[in-house]
Order: C-alpha cells, then sequence, then structure tokens
C-alpha cells in the first residue's frame, strides 16, 4: 500500500514526467537514428524515476523491493540506449547495426534476468534493509551489481568520448551543441558516482535520476537556442538522401563531415567510412576537385567522369562556409548531373553540323550548275541553233532532192547533237556527284575498265591511238558507274593532250595505308608543276587550243574520288614529251570480300 508522495517521491515524479516531455519534443526529429536512441533513453530514465517514486512513497519492505525491481526495466537499458545515440549522433553509423545492438543487450538482459531471481542467489543485492527514520532502503550490493556497473559506466564513458571526439571534426555551429551534451551527459554519470561510493547528503537515495531533470532541461535549452537536432537530421534524412545533386561537406581540417548518397555513389566511395575521412585520401583519384576545395575563392566548372564506357558530365560549384560569428568553418561542394542536357547539346550539335555541311554541299553545288550554266549557255545556245538551221536547209534539201546537202548538215547535226550531249552527260555527273547517295561495295576494276573502253572505241580509233595496261589490277571498293565514267575522262584527256599518236599506258598498285593507285600516263608534253594545283579546278583548261571543253571533267573525277572516300593528284614534270600521269586512289578490297559478292 502506498501511503501519502513525500517531497523524495515528488522529486521522481518530476524527473519522470520530464523525461516524458523531452519525448515528447524530440519526437517531431524521430526519422534520425540518434534522436530515435536519445527518445529510447529518455523513455527508460521515466520508467526508472517513476518506479522510484513508487518505492519511496511505499512505507512496506515488500513493495519497496518490487518496485526496485521494476525500476531495472529502465535502468539495464540507459548505457545501451545513451553510447547508441552518441554513436549515432558523432556519425559513426558503420557501428549502428543489428549485431552490435543485440551484442551489448546481453548484459541487461542477464541483469534483469538476475533483478528478478535475486532470492535465489543474491547477485544483485546481498541484503536490504529498511530505514524507518527516512524510509530508504539501503542495499549491499552482490557482485553483478558491481559488473553491470563497471559495464554501464564503460558505455557512458565511450559515448562521452565519441561526443568528444566529434568536436575536433564538426563545425562550430556543432561543436556548440556537441558541449551542451557531454555537460549534460557528466551530470547524471557524477550523481551516480555520489551514490555508489556514498558521497550523499542523503545516504541511501540515489541522485542519478534527478539528475536527469537537470540534463532534460539542457536538451530543452539545447533545442530552442542551438537547433540540436533539427539541422543533422532534418538536412540529412529529408533533404540530402533524395537529392539528385551529390553535397560534399568538409571542415577546415579536411575532414568530410557530410556525403550524401548521390554523391558517394557517384565517385564509387564506401558509406560506411566517408563520413569523417580525410576528403584529399578519399577523392585522390580526383585532383582537379581537390584543388578546387584547396581554392581560397568560391569556384565554379565543368567535370567529366568515365563510367562503363560512357561519360558523363557534371558541374560542380564550390562554396565557402563561415559560422554565425563570420569565422571560416568549411566548404561545401555541389555536384549537378548535367548528363542529358550535355549530350542533348552535343547530338544537336553533331546535327547541326551535319546541316552546315549539307548546306556546303548544296551550296557548292549550286555554285558549280550557276557557273556551269553561264559557261554552257552559249554554246548550246549555238549547238541548238545549228541543229534547228540545219533542219530547215536538210528538209529543203530533201524537197529539191540535193542529197550533198543533206549529207553535210547530217553531219553538221550530228556533230552539234553529240556535243549537247557531251554538256548534258558533265551536267548530270556534276549533279549527281555532289547529291546522290550511293552504295559502296567491291568491284572488279577488270571488267569496269573493259565496259569503259568498250564506250571509247570511236575515240580510240580517231585519235589513232595505242593503249597499253602495264600489269595485273588489283580490285577496290567503290562504286562501278562512276569509275566507268572516271576512267573515260582520263583516257579521253589522254587522248586530247597527249602526243600525235597518243601513247597511254595504263596501270595500278598498292599505296599503303589500305589504298590501291589507278593511272593513265600519257606522251604529251606535260604540265608544269605550278599549275598542278589548278588541275582538278573547276572551269580550267590548260591548253585549250588542242581540245574543247568546257574544263569540268577533272574537277567532277575529283568529287567523285572524293565521296567514295580516295584522293586524285597528278605526276609530271612539265617538260616536252615528258608526259603527265593521272592517278586516283581507292580502299582496296579484300578478295574474300570479293567473293562473297560473287
Amino acid at each position: 500500500m502506498i501511503d501519502f508522495i513525500p517531497s523524495i517521491s515528488s522529486i521522481q515524479l518530476i524527473t519522470a514526467f520530464t523525461a516524458i516531455g523531452t519525448c515528447i519534443l524530440l519526437w517531431k526529429f524521430r526519422k534520425a537514428t540518434e534522436v530515435r536512441f536519445l527518445i529510447l533513453l529518455e523513455v527508460f530514465v521515466a520508467i526508472w524515476a517513476f518506479s522510484y517514486a513508487l518505492e519511496f512513497g511505499t512505507p512496506l519492505l515488500e513493495e519497496k523491493v518490487f518496485y526496485s525491481q521494476m525500476s531495472y526495466l529502465g535502468i539495464a537499458f540507459i548505457p545501451v540506449s545513451y553510447f547508441f545515440f552518441t554513436t549515432a549522433f558523432s556519425q559513426k553509423f558503420r557501428l549502428v547495426n543489428k549485431r552490435n545492438i543485440l551484442f551489448t543487450l546481453i548484459v541487461p538482459i542477464i541483469t534483469l534476468f538476475l533483478v528478478f531471481t535475486n532470492e535465489k542467489h543474491g547477485l544483485i543485492w546481498k541484503n536490504y534493509t529498511l530505514n524507518s527514520s527516512t524510509n530508504i532502503l539501503h542495499y549491499q550490493h552482490g557482485i553483478w551489481f558491481w559488473i553491470f556497473d563497471i559495464y554501464t559506466f564503460t558505455l557512458i564513458a565511450w559515448g562521452i568520448f565519441n561526443l568528444i571526439s566529434s568536436i575536433s571534426t564538426f563545425t562550430s555551429f556543432y561543436k556548440k551543441q556537441i558541449r551542451l551534451l557531454i555537460i549534460a551527459s557528466l551530470i547524471p554519470v557524477m550523481a551516480n558516482l555520489m551514490y555508489i561510493f556514498n558521497i550523499n547528503p542523503v545516504p541511501g537515495f540515489d541522485w542519478t535520476t534527478v539528475s536527469f531533470v537537470l540534463t532534460g532541461l539542457i536538451i530543452v535549452f539545447g533545442i530552442f537556442r542551438y537547433k540540436i537536432f533539427e539541422l543533422i537530421p532534418l538536412a540529412r534524412q529529408k533533404l540530402l538522401d533524395t537529392m539528385n545533386e551529390g553535397v560534399l561537406v568538409i571542415n577546415t581540417n579536411g575532414v568530410i563531415e557530410e556525403a550524401n548518397p548521390a554523391l558517394i555513389n557517384t565517385f564509387s566511395l564506401d558509406a560506411t567510412t566517408t563520413i569523417h575521412s580525410n576528403v584529399f585520401d578519399t577523392l585522390e583519384k580526383f585532383p582537379n576537385i581537390i584543388e578546387l576545395l584547396q581554392s581560397a575563392d568560391d569556384s565554379f566548372t565543368d567535370f567529366e567522369l568515365q563510367n562503363n564506357k560512357q561519360t558523363d558530365y557534371y558541374q560542380i560549384r564550390v562554396s565557402t562556409l563561415y559560422d554565425q560569428l563570420g569565422k571560416l568553418s568549411g566548404k561545401l561542394m555541389v555536384l549537378s548531373d548535367v548528363s542529358s542536357i550535355r549530350r542533348t547539346k552535343n547530338q544537336l550539335t553533331k546535327k547541326n553540323d551535319l546541316l552546315k555541311e549539307q548546306n556546303k554541299r548544296n551550296e557548292k553545288l549550286i555554285d558549280d550548275l550557276d557557273a556551269y550554266a553561264h559557261t554552257l549557255a552559249h554554246d548550246l545556245k549555238n549547238s541548238l541553233g545549228v541543229i534547228y538551221s540545219s533542219s530547215d536547209i536538210i528538209l529543203e534539201a530533201i524537197e529539191e532532192g540535193d542529197m550533198d546537202t543533206i549529207k553535210e548538215f547530217s553531219a553538221v547535226i550530228k556533230e552539234s547533237s553529240s556535243k549537247t550531249i557531251s554538256v548534258t552527260n558533265e551536267l548530270l555527273k556534276m549533279a549527281t556527284a555532289g547529291h546522290e547517295d550511293v552504295e559502296i561495295a567491291p568491284i572488279e576494276m577488270q571488267q569496269v575498265y573493259a565496259a569503259a573502253m568498250a564506250q571509247i572505241t570511236d575515240i580510240v580509233s580517231d585519235y589513232k591511238a595505242t593503249i597499253e595496261v602495264e600489269n595485273g589490277w588489283i580490285n577496290a571498293q567503290a562504286y562501278a558507274p562512276w569509275i566507268e565514267e572516271i576512267w573515260i575522262n582520263l583516257l579521253s584527256n589522254a587522248m586530247k593532250y597527249g602526243g600525235v599518236p597518243p601513247q597511254i599506258k595504263v596501270g595500278c598498285e598498292l599505296s599503303g595505308n589500305g589504298m590501291v593507285k589507278y593511272w593513265v600516263k600519257d606522251n604529251g608534253d606535260g604540265i608544269p608543276k605550278d599549275q598542278h594545283i589548278n588541275v582538278f579546278r573547276k572551269h580550267t583548261r590548260l591548253q585549250p587550243d588542242k581540245a574543247g571543253g568546257y574544263g569540268l571533267g577533272l574537277s567532277i573525277v575529283k568529287r567523285i574520288i572524293e565521296k567514295l572516300g580516295g584522293k586524285v593528284g597528278v605526276e609530271s614534270s612539265g617538260e616536252k614529251g615528258g608526259g603527265s600521269l593521272f592517278y586516283f586512289k581507292l580502299p582496296v578490297v579484300r578478295v574474300e570480300a570479293l567473293n562473297e559478292v560473287r
């Protein structure tokens, strides 16, 4: 039966309610690991204090013993809660796991078992007596009490060490919070030591629970004055962990105080060891980032990172952090992934370059066609005029039966028509070479050359030319119809500008870099070296007196060969009778590739 509660019991009830009030204040910060352990600590303090209040409120020995046993439901778990609270607060999250928690609970659970079975072994209390004048129960402690006490002080001392070691790595803003927590932690320890060593104004009374009143008040003061638990848990749990941007915070000693999952994943860091590590060791593979962090000024830069055979692009911003007094407290680095933006930009740039190149080709084609039109308009008009006039004369000659006139002007029409067809063919070849996309495939050069020779048989006969193929053929990657036209062009030029009669040699050879060189050599007077550069330019006729034309043949050859991935050139000393060698190079074809085509 509980009598009227005396003043000591009232003090314990105040302690219990203070602990509960502290839990209520801390509840909104419960998502943080350290706050959850602190709430548990206050709950166990409330159990201890409330049981103590009931013990001091009853005069009966049996009831006092029972409530003293009940108090251990709080006492046994306070050191474990405190240890993991300080461990989590000092950011040593690798130690806060189920295995470690279960391991530290072994001693408290054994203690509880021994407390409620003490009558059989006396390991907790060897004996106890009731002082009727003070209504306080005095205990003679057993061996396990001292084992548990050593265990308790070991965990608390370790916890205080966690807080003290955090001072050197946290910024000055957090240091104020840590100092408050250290003070709040030491007060119950001192009170418990007073009880154990009987340095006590009230013999037998344990001031530890009462000291938690002051501890709770200090924590409440810290919550409202320095926002203890407000900044770290909320920033970490609600903001940093969900940010796509990587966040890194280092203090003035170069120690990492904060690194969110986005940053850890980006640099493939170990989440369990990154916090409180030295940033220069952790990011030693990225010297440009370390240079930014060492800079005295705020900085902003682009950063590339190779990841799974792909380049990721980031923007890094480094800012200097100051405390409330304006004192330097560290650096903040924010890493933003801009890979999608950069890749889109690169794709747009490539497309833009392709469009520019296409526009250049189109503009070049338009310029060529325009120049060609100006060059040929007069001659085409004359040729068509001759054809038209000759046809009228032929009609009149037919009526008069004048066969000689008919034959004469039929030949004129044929010549003018051939000229017109030649001009038209050159125009079509130029337009096709500049605009049409063709399929490049292995070709048999001997067959292509034979087809070209078949088309210029009359020209060979007219010029009484001799053409000799010096060696066997090497096949190439190309487009057969275009190469056939190139042979016709080069062979026709060799006959027009060669000696009298033309003596032409044709051949091919490997030229290295996977290319084959085809050439046509004439026996003309050659081309001076200072004019070689002009040979393949449009509207250039180096010897207009030797042959007609419009100077577009070799420019078309150049355009076709370049479109096929090759190159053209001329070799000539310019000496009289030395001749000229015109060549074009194409990618050589593998024998097996040609067999596949066959």
